[in-house]
């Protein structure tokens, strides 16, 4: 027998199997590094961004409330209690922005419903007072978490808050 009719060893099964698991363990650690990757870049990207901690508040029943240092936001949205289909006339106070511009958006928590934002209009004579009106979609399920998401944009920093509230 010559050298090109001398068959090939095989690779034994349990080395190709290994070498298998060890590309698929390869790649789930390559997209986990990318996806923490993104946050991390998204969050550099973002470094004018700041967020307003909220304080615990029903917006059903009154002023929901977020503070940072001496900057404060006041959100209302009226009547109340908050339902679907009904215009709802929305308020933001600010004190100590130098705001350009106020945006309420609106998002479900446990399902996606549609793009909902309004931008706020600057009271003329009162200007640290945002003002809009929007509605909430209706909700198959009957009652769902929403989340009003405040942005306020200045010449620094865009600054946003969150709050939760349930509605029918």
């Amino acid at each position: 027998m010559t050298d090109e009719q001398v068959p090939k060893a095989k690779t034994p099964p349990k080395a190709s199997t290994k070498k298998q698991w060890f590309l698929i363990a390869l790649t789930g650690l390559a997209l986990i590094a990318l996806l923490l990757g993104r946050d991390l870049i998204e969050e550099l990207q973002q470094a004018d961004s700041i967020r307003i901690p909220p304080l615990p508040c029903d917006l059903h029943t009154g002023v929901c409330i977020a503070s940072r240092g001496n900057q404060q936001l006041q959100l209302s949205i009226t009547p109340g209690p908050l339902e679907s289909l009904k215009p709802l006339a929305v308020e933001v106070r600010l004190q100590q922005f130098d705001a350009r511009q106020v945006m309420l958006d609106l998002q479900g928590v446990e399902m996606y419903m549609g793009i909902n934002q309004v931008h706020l209009t600057q009271d003329e004579d009162r200007p640290h007072i945002w003002r809009g009106v929007t509605e909430l979609a209706v909700c198959t399920t009957g009652e769902m978490t929403w989340r009003a998401t405040v942005f306020v944009d200045t010449e620094e920093h865009l600054y946003s808050t969150e709050f939760d509230f349930d509605a029918r």
